[in-house]
């Protein structure tokens, strides 16, 4: 039997398929035993909406997903019509116009004495308002088979972000194998069948980069209140609700600093330079100790920083600044710098 696609058998039930005949737009085969030799062998069933009773359905029902691939079989028998349609009824070229009862197709070619060889096969079009159906000896339809790989999600670490942040810089997708032949059946029997396409597509991973920087502020956040407990430790609470824990508060004097002249781009620690990076003497303070820093005169709220850059000696915080016109500004100022856990 056919494999079913992952698309078809959502709608396997509604017998949803799709014509490979001119004019059908859905299309179902259903290879059914007739009670006479004046029967057609093959009986396509086609449906866009729920016209087949599924469930009374019994023998070989081909069905085929929106583009008119062929997706499995099913069981059915005949197809029963909804009473009040517009059909047409196409047999050698001939068409005849008529009004369904409430009745199956084989019914409805008896009442109008339509009788298919036994080398022809049906073919039922539910088109909008009317019922279209064709008796020919000849139909094509299109098999379609696949097999999808799911997509995997890659995390990229950065410890210079914080670790609730995460950025997804790239979506991924699924990576899917099909194979689409085209298939003839001719008096109830496939007769044909050529590969018309091959797609071959790899998965591509989602990525997600995710910060690993715990107790992490962003510059520029406004600090709401600072609570400091009898051993030096305390909180700094953020206008945007995030709380920062710190180990100290230190008295130190600011100053700033950018690049250009004999300052370059990397730190001491091997890194870019940036906002948030900050200079110390690596005897007063550890490089990689993370700080918050605002001015004691009120002015200047610096915020969250790194120790990752040297070049100062003694009780001296350097701040780095985008511009030169930053670093005058701020000059030089006392600063109370509070040592983040």
């Amino acid at each position: 039997m056919f494999e079913r696609s992952k698309k078809a058998v959502s709608r396997a039930k509604r017998l949803i398929a799709v014509a490979a005949v001119p004019a059908l737009s859905f299309l179902a085969l259903s290879l059914t035993p007739h009670p006479s030799d004046n029967d057609a062998k093959a009986l396509y069933v086609v449906s866009g909406e729920p016209y087949a009773g599924v469930d009374a359905l019994a023998g070989e029902v081909f069905l085929t997903d929106s583009t008119g691939g062929l997706v499995s079989r099913e069981d059915g028998r005949d197809l029963s019509l909804t009473a009040g349609s517009a059909v047409t009824v196409i047999h050698q070229d001939e068409p005849i116009s008529t009004v369904s009862g409430r009745e199956t197709v084989a019914e409805l070619l008896e009442r109008l004495d339509v009788q298919p060889s036994p080398l022809e096969m049906v073919s039922v079009a539910f088109l909008e308002g009317a019922v279209e159906i064709r008796i020919d000896s000849e139909f094509v339809f299109y098999e379609h088979t696949s097999t999808v790989t799911e997509h995997e999600t890659v995390y990229q670490y950065n410890d210079r972000k914080p670790e609730w942040e995460e950025t997804v810089l790239q979506e991924g997708s699924n990576g899917e194998y099909r194979e689409v032949y085209e298939v003839i059946y001719q008096d109830g029997e496939e007769t044909a069948r050529q590969l018309i396409d091959l797609v071959d597509t790899q998965p591509v991973p989602t990525i997600i980069e995710k910060g690993t920087k715990e107790n992490f502020a962003n510059n520029g956040d406004s600090v709401a209140a600072i609570n400091t407990n009898t051993d030096g430790s305390g909180t700094i609470t953020l206008e945007n609700g995030e709380v920062l824990t710190f180990q100290e508060a230190r008295t130190m004097k600011g100053t700033a600093y950018t690049t250009g002249g004999k300052v370059g781009t990397r730190t001491a620690s091997g890194t870019t330079v940036r906002v948030g990076v900050v200079a110390v003497d690596r005897n007063v303070m550890p490089l990689g100790t993370k700080v918050y820093v605002v001015s004691n005169d009120g002015e200047y709220v610096y915020g969250f920083g790194v120790a990752e850059d040297t070049g100062v000696r003694g009780n001296i915080i350097d701040l780095y600044m985008d511009t030169y016109n930053e670093c005058i500004q701020f000059g030089v100022r006392d600063c109370t710098v509070y040592v983040l856990d």
